[in-house]
């Protein structure tokens, strides 16, 4: 296989199908040495998803599918965004419908924090200058590299690894009943007698090997002898080997668990244990963790007490309450780990580089080399570049982060693409439809832990242990007002109508007014029907149903256990303890199975009529369907989950992930479609999925650029349409640009904008992500065309001329405003378009502009056929004036002429010409350039030169249009980006002018 590497990455399944191999792609892919910053990160992803998906062990649906996914996690997650749409892309090629990563609340550390999982949960870890090995409490040993992430070395088969030494390529590692396992050494020490377990562990310089094991015993093997010698124990040491490491070759340190320090030195080396201790340091305080540098010549101990000290150094290192860990990096700095915090820098120095904190606890950490840090906890494996950490220090006034065991024990997501966790803590997080933390709170009550969330308009209702909350992250001061002080277990919202459980009572609030609902035992679920129809479930199974009003209901008794998701057609929809799913009918009882969820679910949510989102341990995610269609699954952890409006919000453990549910074959290729019409409250967005966004006109009060000129106002009108695009793109249009991609993610986007009259004067070309570029100057490029419905059939016909025929029309009117000339640049820009547009074979119809001094002019230079027309005159909605010697024209009668010429495509340089384009197009005119607002002809000449030339030479109108407005903005215009506005008749071809075929030689 060959790859060619440059700005765009290559795509195997294009040639080879989704199914390529992938070690052959990354044989070929290594040696080409990757000069662009992407396709490293497309190598370094590929690694790290190949191991992570060869050392899951989890079930899978097919490798390459598997390393897709997990390519796809890491792009996320490291912030690899071309990786991403890379990755995207290889998933649309197998072509079923899959979850979609869109965020993970990991993300805002993917900048310095990278993770992979090891084969089991790590017991210990050891860092070199190369590499970082690891050790499983399953007896795995592995190795961590930033290159290739987690790889195997070894296995020892008697269990927990428990000690690691690493020389060169000369690797020890020992376990439970003085078991071991070596990797490298051409003379492997025998094995010791069934013991004790060993704890630490050093290799010499000669291949010298010393273990130490949790009776305090230390013994030495050097190669070429007979056995292991054990060196005489010292009298005054106390508790397990906590380290060892060599001193050169003279001699072998060691730390006991009671804080005694000793050198061995060896004598003879002939001689069996000849030498004797010689203590370093005194007992002082039992010691939680102990690490020599490389040398063996520092060492640093944390002490159960909190102290972080170097021997031989007076007073502590630093105070870190609760230490479990330290670790010598090469170059002399120190790191102390404890559940939730690593501190790094240099001894003695309370000015730390570095305070670590973040969502998950940290049980073991050590260097790789100077640059990165790597923690453990459980099987989690973090990766964190120091050259690049800080931001992760909390922020003044936020409340306490979630992070060490707190836990997320709820997940809600709302319609506009928000989603909320709550922790065992009592804690609270919002987060944007891109995984941003928009907003923190926390109950400050002890025992707090928060059960369910519901989204309440702009705020969140929240069941918590310590009662129901109302949360208003968009308050001035994120409030919290408490609702109840009874236990509240669940939570729901229709429209105005809110209900929170309190032990076994319900409590049904609109306004002002309430009611109550009583059930035997404590409430488990409640949930509304659209109607307003509640549904209150205990946990030993009685059910409580009510209309909307207090109207007549009924109770049932269900499987203790049994679980709410929602309501069906007839009655709430139930979840048995077995995992059936059926539906309560009023007064007929449960229904026939609907479905039945997979052996060992975890919580689940309604993702719509007939499928549900389920949490499951071993699995992930599950998308579960009750018809026919197969399950769709995210492989990992999942605990907890909600779903709604095509999202889906998972939790395991401190992670919160967002899903876009992707169907490959909802995409049109390359094109999106946006309807967009006014309401009388602003403006109503119909996205490519059927849902609706509502826009309010005080988000547009800024973005309308009729009136802007400054360069400073016309900033403004981009930020506003930035925060007016971000609302659109979390509402879902980000996976629809996904989905026009498909197998191909460098593939343009032509966004198809049909709006209607009272908000066509709106710059929707400005839309675009915040802290994008606009889409137009993007790559791969989301181009932005109007779409108009033709009321005529297309004006093209088979009788026009071979060549395309073009013709400038232009207005004799020259006093612009501070009697400016504003057409006087036409006719000699008309000569530069004639030499560069002779080579697209295309024929000029005058040699010169046609200049209008009278109607009958105008009228009678179109009345012959051309293909491209160019007229520069002055607009206004609602007439067009060429000189003062006649009135002006309607636009009416000025687009019947020019339809009656019959064009493919017409450029208007006019102010505020956009009703004339609209109207142009409903004639049957394919395309229409038309300026929204004032335009200087001199700027405006780059755009049409280059736009023309572009158009006739083969390329697509949009993407013509979106390489003629790189020249554009370069003029300097303000606002050159948001003046000209591109019509497209509905589905027309935007080729319109296709490039002639080469002519075929003589047989």
């Amino acid at each position: 296989m060959e790859v060619t590497l440059g700005d765009v990455l290559p795509t195997p399944w294009t040639q080879q199908g989704a199914r390529f191999d992938v070690d052959e792609f990354l044989t070929a892919l290594e040696p080409s040495g990757p000069h662009s910053s992407a396709a490293r990160e497309l190598l370094l992803a590929l690694r790290h998803a190949r191991a992570r998906v060869e050392g899951s062990g989890a079930p899978s649906t097919g490798t390459a599918a598997d390393i897709a996914r997990a390519v796809l996690e890491i792009a996320v997650e490291w912030r690899m965004p071309v990786v991403e749409r890379w990755a995207v892309a290889w998933l649309c090629a197998w072509g079923d419908t899959f979850l979609r990563l869109r965020w993970s609340s990991r993300s805002r550390d993917g900048r310095f924090r990278r993770e992979g999982r090891a084969l089991g949960s790590v017991s210990v870890i050891l860092g070199t200058r190369a590499a970082t090995v690891l050790g499983t409490k399953s007896g795995t040993v592995q190795q961590w590299t930033p290159e290739e992430g987690l790889t195997t070395l070894a296995r020892l088969d008697a269990g927990p690894v428990r000690a690691l030494a690493v020389r060169g390529d000369w690797m020890f590692a020992g376990g439970q009943h003085s078991s071991f396992t070596t990797v490298g050494m051409d003379h492997p020490p025998p094995a010791l007698e069934r013991r004790a377990a060993i704890t630490a562990a050093a290799i010499g310089s000669q291949g010298w090997i010393g273990c130490g094991d949790e009776l305090g015993r230390v013994l030495v093997y050097r190669p070429g002898t007979d056995g292991w010698l054990p060196l005489p124990a010292s009298a005054s040491t106390d508790g397990q080997v906590m380290a060892l490491a060599f001193r050169g070759d003279e001699a072998l340190r060691a730390v006991w668990g009671d804080g005694t320090a000793a050198e061995w030195t060896f004598g003879d080396p002939g001689a069996d244990a000849a030498g004797a201790w010689r203590t370093l340091a005194p007992a002082t305080a039992w010691l939680a963790a102990a690490a020599w540098d490389e040398d063996g010549e520092r060492l640093a101990v944390a002490t159960v007490s909190g102290d972080v000290r170097v021997l031989g150094e007076e007073g502590p290192a630093w105070s870190h309450l609760g230490a479990r860990a330290v670790a010598w990096s090469f170059d002399g700095r120190l790191a102390s780990a404890s559940r939730d915090r690593v501190l790094v820098g240099e001894p003695g120095e309370e000015a730390f580089e570095d305070r670590l904190t973040g969502d998950d606890m940290v049980e073991h950490l050590a260097f790789l080399g100077s640059r990165y840090l790597i923690t453990t906890r459980g099987t989690e494996v973090v990766q964190w570049d120091l050259s690049h950490t800080g931001s992760e220090l909390p922020a003044s006034g936020v409340p306490v982060a979630l992070m060490g065991g707190d836990v997320v024990t709820a997940v809600a997501t709302d319609e506009r693409g928000r989603a909320a966790a709550g922790t065992a803590l009592g804690h609270l997080r919002e987060y944007d439809g891109r995984g941003t933390t928009t907003a923190q709170a926390a109950l400050r009550l002890t025992g707090s832990r928060i059960y369910h969330l519901v989204p309440h308009g702009r705020d969140w209702l929240v069941a918590s242990h310590v009662g129901a909350f109302l949360w208003s992250p968009n308050a001035a001061a994120d409030a919290v007002t408490r609702l109840s002080t009874a236990l509240c277990t669940a939570v729901a919202v229709c429209g105005e109508r809110r209900a929170h459980a309190e032990g076994s009572t319900v409590v049904l609030s609109c306004g002002d007014t309430q009611h109550v609902l009583r059930l035997p035992n404590t409430v488990a679920d409640i949930c509304f029907a659209a109607d307003g129809t509640i549904a209150a479930l205990d946990d030993a199974g009685n059910i409580l149903v009510r209309g909307s009003e207090g109207g007549p209901g009924f109770a049932a008794l269900l499987t203790a256990g049994s679980r709410l998701l929602g309501f069906g057609a007839t009655g709430p929809l139930v979840r048995e303890p077995s995992g059936t799913v059926r539906e309560l009918a009023t007064g007929q009882g449960l229904q026939d199975p609907s479905t039945t969820l997979p052996a060992g679910s975890g919580p689940a949510a309604r993702y719509d009529e007939d499928r549900l989102a389920v949490a499951h341990p071993d699995r992930g995610v599950v998308l579960h369907s009750a018809g026919p269609r197969p399950p769709v699954i995210a492989a990992g952890q999942a605990e907890r989950v909600a779903a709604g409006d095509r999202r889906i919000v998972a939790a395991a453990d401190t992670r919160v992930v967002g899903y876009d549910v992707l169907d490959p074959a909802a995409g049109r290729e390359g094109v999106v479609q946006l309807r967009i019409q006014a309401t009388d409250s602003g403006y109503d967005l119909a996205l490519p999925s059927g849902s609706h966004l509502q826009l309010s006109k005080r988000e547009f009060g800024d973005i309308d650029t009729r009136a802007a000129q400054s360069v400073d106002s016309l900033s403004r009108v981009v930020f506003a349409a930035g925060l007016v695009g971000e609302r659109v793109w979390q509402a879902g249009f980000d996976l629809a640009l996904d989905a026009a991609r498909g197998p191909f993610p460098d593939r343009p986007v032509r966004i198809e904008l049909d709006a209607d009259s009272e908000t066509d004067n709106l710059p929707w070309e400005l839309l675009h992500a915040a802290n994008a570029p606009l889409g137009w100057f993007n790559r791969p490029p989301v181009t932005i065309v109007r779409t108009v419905r033709p009321q005529r059939s297309p004006t093209n016909s088979p009788g026009q001329p071979r060549r395309p025929t073009m013709l400038v029309v232009r207005g004799t009117d020259h006093s612009g405003p501070g009697g400016s000339d504003l057409l006087r640049s036409v006719d000699e820009a008309y000569d530069l378009m004639q030499r560069r547009t002779r080579r697209s074979n295309v024929r000029l119809a005058e040699p010169q502009p046609v200049a209008i001094e009278q109607q009958e002019q105008f009228e009678s230079a179109l009345a012959n056929p051309v293909d491209l027309l160019q007229l520069w005159a002055h607009c206004e909605p609602d007439r067009v004036r060429f000189s003062r010697r006649f009135p002006p024209l309607s636009t009416e009668l000025v687009a019947e002429t020019i339809a009656g010429a019959r064009p493919r495509l017409v450029v208007i340089v006019g102010c505020r010409s956009g009703t004339l384009g609209r109207r142009l197009v409903q004639l049957g005119v394919p395309c229409v350039v038309a300026m929204r607002s004032e335009v200087y002809s001199h700027t405006v000449q780059p755009l049409v030169e280059d736009f023309t030339a572009l158009t006739l030479e083969g390329a697509a109108v949009d993407l013509a249009f979106a390489d003629a407005l790189h020249r554009y903005v370069l003029t300097g215009q303000p606002g050159a980006a948001a003046v000209p506005m591109l019509y497209l008749a509905t589905d027309a071809n935007p080729v319109l002018f296709p490039a002639p075929r080469p002519a075929e030689p003589p047989s």
